[in-house]
């Protein structure tokens, strides 16, 4: 626990505690307050001195003590370095480590940190990537970082929760410099000495050095961790020099359409803001470059405008952008979708709703809408409309700032029916007082749009069937194609170009179809996903869902009114504990079933099953699908011994019969015609679900949803793809020959009688590469 100023922010070492009397060496606040003894109480202390503790405090946990406790685990230093057995095929990115930054990141030799041309780490070394993935909870911020291996860095005891910065009140540019100060000091000694840990196969100790590859976050955190001027500046956009007033124009969606911002130049522009010796002279320097000082700028190896990367959850599914029933790990739309009632959607709900659900349902929605006729006047009226819209709001959300400054004879005006209000303004509290945030730059352009698009009253004016083309559902198909394309687990060169090409397409259609307008800078910043691809591999690797996840989550937290990083502090210690627990848990269910050790594992995960929303209930779905992902066959540990379905036990009898047509087998109810037959006893053991190649597939006779029991099936690369409904999931053992039969009894979906032909319809452009996205992605 780190004291902290709780005036400027500034954070000191813990040796500092033993002087209850110091003060901040930036603004002189006392660091300590005294704890008063209760009234007919002595104190504990020796001597009787008074008791002392920060007014604020900020949790953190070193990386090296982090990582201490994760290489002592069995198999994670063969899971860290399982990236060297991996076939990697020029033109073709699986993971990270096929990505541009993993070869040019060097170490403090001068060479690559990762030795893509040795079978292991040079001189018996190990050798790990960490990323930073900063995230908004209220007014604080969440750090937290994720090994970068194959297979295992989502899972919660690799989730190495960092720092809280504590509140109520967001720090500033400046002042989150001095937490990420904390970070850099130890990335910088563990990346140029390295530390020496015990480890599973080194008892000893083994040498481990780690760099950082990356900060993934939000438009904001990015700005403020990367050096940049605000999000909101004239000069928004991390990569090149594009200006607000340029964001809506065919050439901020053209490749290399502006100059790019270099390391070298924004390393050049972050040293002059911080050799400024005034407040002032510094703001000035930030509103006119877009740049400010970064803790960053001291990694030597750190590309500060390749490697603060704005991640896709945020931009492509915030910034860019009918209910079906889904299986559950895709999650759900709201009912009421597209209506104000529905409220806004979630990242993960665009994600659903542009790779599955919209392709899906918006062809058929869009039937009777009318052909394009060409007509310019058509498209001019409803940009001008929109623009009209767009206005509209803008003075009424003016008006509404207005409203609340009138003096009460003005308020007091209107219908004598009307029942009286107070017009009273509330003062705000200290408290609230606190809470409002400071801007990230002085002079910088407020971007209003941001606050237009709310969903809020809203009357659905240009919405209606009439105002729409087709032309619409083409433009957005092609949203929904590349980002197919970017989602995709594996991803060739030629299929990122084309991602890349449809992307920019979409956003200029968008400008002809709709105006100028709406777009928004995340538009910009879109195009830019290629080159982070390119860079760090598949987008699955690297986005941020499953920190705005835990960020919900400490959002439900009851403060209660505790005040000085108390919150903060609880919340670090039950991260912790909830991840070690369900690790333990998930371990110990890895034993044998009749073992006192699964059942005591089962038992306790049954009782905190129902925590949903919890800490408890985040740590055991990473679990999960940290278990899965490293399976290629392995059933559900709940099953049963029964008799099974009469339907499923005589198509099973027909499968043998037709596997080993040199054997006879009967039923349980024939005699049988040679006395050599086989019966085949109506007794087997039933699964809740089975795992195949990282993916769990239900059982519908055992599930209570349905949609989870759907798969796409298919025999093999070159065979035809089946879609069914998996009814039972069966293990059958035969005794007499020491066997077993593992199968899947499915109910498949029929084609239609008379064949159904997409070749006039909306899919029929598109048809091929979604099929082959759904069957890749299951």
């Amino acid at each position: 626990m780190y004291p902290t100023c709780p005036d400027c922010l500034e954070v000191y070492p813990e040796s500092v505690k033993a002087d209850m009397d110091a003060r901040c060496a930036v603004c002189g606040h006392a660091l300590f307050k005294i704890e008063e003894t209760p009234p007919g109480r002595t104190s504990r202390r020796r001597g009787g001195r008074p008791g002392h503790k920060p007014y604020l405090r900020t949790p953190a946990r070193s990386l090296a003590e982090q990582l201490a406790d994760l290489v002592k685990e069995p198999g994670m230093e063969e899971a860290l370095t399982s990236w060297r057995k991996r076939v990697r095929l020029p033109g073709i990115l699986n993971d990270f480590f096929d990505g541009a930054i993993s070869r040019e990141l060097l170490g403090p030799d001068g060479k690559p940190f990762f030795r893509h041309d040795l079978d292991e780490d040079p001189d018996g070394e190990l050798r790990i990537g960490v990323a930073l993935g900063p995230a908004m909870w209220s007014s604080q911020k969440t750090w937290a970082r994720f090994v970068l291996t194959s297979n295992n860095r989502y899972r919660a005891g690799n989730l190495l929760l960092s720092m809280i910065i504590p509140g109520p009140k967001e720090s500033d540019p400046d002042q989150t410099q001095w937490f990420v100060r904390v970070l850099v000091n130890e990335l910088i000694g563990l990346w140029r000495d390295g530390v020496v840990l015990p480890t599973y196969t080194h008892p000893n100790g083994r040498r481990i050095r780690v760099i950082l590859v990356g900060v993934f976050c939000d438009k904001p955190a990015a700005h403020k961790l990367g050096g940049f001027g605000s999000h909101t500046h004239t000069f928004f956009c991390t990569h090149d020099w594009i200006s607000q007033g340029q964001k809506a124009t065919k050439e901020a969606f053209t490749p290399n359409g502006f100059r790019a911002r270099t390391d070298k130049h924004h390393r050049m522009l972050m040293e002059e803001y911080r050799q400024a010796t005034t407040k002032s002279a510094r703001e000035e320097h930030a509103s006119m470059y877009a740049t400010r000082w970064s803790e960053l700028a001291r990694l030597p190896y750190f590309d500060m405008c390749r490697m603060v990367v704005v991640d896709p959850m945020h931009n492509l599914f915030l910034g860019t952008l009918l209910y079906l029933t889904l299986p559950s790990r895709l999650g759900r739309l709201p009912r009421l979708i597209g209506e104000p009632a529905g409220g806004s959607l979630t990242a993960d709900q665009w994600l659903i709703l542009v790779t599955v659900v919209g392709p899906l349902a918006l062809p058929e929605l869009w039937e009777g809408i009318p052909a394009d006729t060409n007509d310019s006047d058509f498209f001019r009226e409803r940009v001008e409309t929109i623009r009209r819209h767009i206005i509209q709001r803008k003075t009424m959300r003016k008006g509404k700032k207005a409203s609340n400054t009138t003096s009460k004879d003005q308020s007091a005006l209107g219908s004598a029916t009307e029942p009286r209000r107070s017009t009273r303004v509330r003062k705000p509290t200290e408290k609230a007082k606190e809470l409002v945030l400071d801007d990230d730059d002085a002079g910088a352009y407020l971007d209003e749009d941001d606050e237009v698009w709310d969903d809020e009253n809203e009357d659905n004016e240009a919405g209606d069937g009439s105002r729409l083309r087709a032309r619409d559902l083409a433009t957005f198909l092609k949203l929904c194609a590349a980002l197919r394309l970017f989602l995709s687990d594996t991803i060739t060169d030629e299929q990122l170009e084309r991602a890349d090409r449809l992307l920019r397409e979409y956003c200029i259609e968008i400008i002809e179809l709709y105006g100028e307008d709406i777009i928004r800078p995340n538009h910009h910043y879109a195009t830019h996903t290629a080159e982070f691809v390119r860079d760090y591999g598949p987008l699955r690797g690297f986005w941020t869902f499953i920190f705005e996840r835990l960020n919900k989550i400490l959002k439900s937290f009851r403060t209660n009114n505790h005040e000085g990083g108390e919150i903060e502090a609880t919340f670090f210690r039950e991260f912790y504990r909830a991840a070690r627990l369900h690790g333990m848990l998930a371990e110990g269910l890895k034993y044998p079933n009749d073992s006192v050790f699964h059942q005591t594992c089962r038992l306790m995960q049954d009782v905190t099953a129902d925590g949903r929303g919890t800490l408890q209930q985040l740590a055991e779905d990473l679990e999960d699908m940290y278990i899965d992902d490293n399976v290629l066959l392995s059933f559900s540990p709940c099953s049963s011994r029964e008799p099974m379905d009469r339907q499923v036990y005589y198509a099973f009898l027909t499968y043998m019969q037709a596997r080993y047509p040199l054997q006879s087998f009967r039923s349980d109810l024939s005699l049988g015609r040679s006395p050599e037959s086989t019966m085949l006893v109506d007794m087997a053991t039933v699964f809740d679900y089975v795992v195949i190649a990282g993916y769990r597939y239900y059982a519908a006779s055992r599930s209570a949803h349905m949609a989870n029991c759907l798969a796409l099936i298919r025999v093999s690369e070159a065979g035809r793809t089946w879609v069914g409904r998996i009814e039972h999931i069966v293990q059958y053992e035969r005794p007499s020959v020491q066997g077993r039969e593992m199968f899947a009894y499915v109910r498949w979906l029929r084609p239609a009688p008379n064949g159904v032909s997409l070749a006039e319809s909306p899919w029929a452009q598109w048809c091929v590469l979604f099929l082959s996205y759904l069957i890749h992605s299951n």
